[in-house]
């Protein structure tokens, strides 16, 4: 039984025996209508009661889809959230999760309503408002395809890899994986949060039962804010590389001769392996790629790096 399935049985367990206590007390204040002492243990109990019937709403839900939740820190969140910010979150979230799957699977930037066939597989929506409704839960849809890859989980793993690096050159790189549109929302997420002065955790309980958590303060929302800023400037260009396989590897890159017999490595992504799989050692190829440069800012000498752009089906 998984860690989920375990919290859902406890769960169950525990209300069962709450319902068979709110039961009795219901029998006892019965004979004694005027039992002020029973009047508050039934209200105790009933509120108990409530509460587990949330949980195990929201557990119900965790087992079927990705749960992402979001909890807002600061001296505004006083128990409630303004309807415009809400929208704003909920509406910046899914945008971030669209914009990284489809460049997860693709490699580049999706064209226009190319984000429609995502959203509807992400099935993304607000689940739930936690106490004190400053948490929000986020339910999306996590059924594989047929390779094994669920566009929500893939998106997620990335984006609290990019949030929670120090490394400026592991974020760079983490960000040619989801994608320059995903890191302007996830920017333009944190700026809000900034602007308004609201820290924030971000939590997601994964299938595989790791617990991936980001934040906590507004600090780590300036300091995530200022590392991104630079990046999301970025402005790869699609090219074609033709030459001849040299080698295939299962852990992410290829790599091609080309004419004048330099060695190119191609990255790809995991939901790109389907496509590689195509490729064969000695296959002539015209493979298009999307080239990013990174420029050293000591020798200000140039770099080229090609990550694999593969098309929609």
């Amino acid at each position: 039984m998984t860690e989920q399935a375990n919290r859902i049985d406890w769960l169950e367990r525990q209300l069962a025996q709450v319902n068979m206590l709110l039961e009795r007390d219901k029998a006892r204040l019965a004979e004694s209508p005027h039992d002020f002492a029973l009047e508050l243990s039934m209200t105790s109990w009933q509120s108990h009661q409530e509460d587990l019937k949330q949980e195990l709403r929201q557990a119900r839900s965790a087992l079927q889809h990705e749960v992402l939740e979001l909890r807002l820190i600061g001296q505004r969140m006083d128990g409630s959230i303004p309807l415009r910010l809400l929208t704003k979150m909920a509406d910046k979230i899914s945008a971030i999760l669209a914009h990284a799957a489809y460049h997860l699977r693709h490699g580049k930037a999706p064209h226009k309503k190319g984000l429609d066939p995502l959203f509807d597989e992400m099935d993304m929506r607000l689940s739930g408002l936690a106490f004190g409704s400053t948490r929000l839960l986020f339910a999306g849809n996590i059924t594989a395809d047929l390779a094994g890859d669920s566009a929500m989980g893939g998106a997620l793993e990335k984006i609290f890899g990019v949030l929670g690096s120090r490394d400026q050159q592991q974020i760079r790189e983490l960000v040619t994986v989801i994608g320059i549109p995903a890191t302007r929302q996830l920017n333009e997420l944190l700026s809000t949060l900034e602007r308004q002065h609201i820290g924030a955790e971000l939590t997601w309980p994964a299938p595989n039962a790791k617990i991936y958590r980001w934040g906590g303060s507004l600090a780590e929302v300036r300091q995530a804010h200022e590392r991104l800023s630079p990046l999301e400037r970025i402005k790869p260009h699609e090219i074609t590389l033709s030459g001849r396989i040299a080698q295939l590897k299962d852990n992410g890159a290829l790599y091609i001769r080309g004419l004048d017999g330099q060695q190119l490595k191609i990255s790809y992504n995991a939901q790109q392996y389907q496509h590689v799989q195509q490729y064969t050692l000695g296959m002539d190829v015209d493979i298009q790629v999307m080239c990013y440069i990174d420029r050293d800012p000591i020798t200000e000498q140039e770099r080229a790096t090609y990550k694999l752009v593969t098309p929609e089906e």
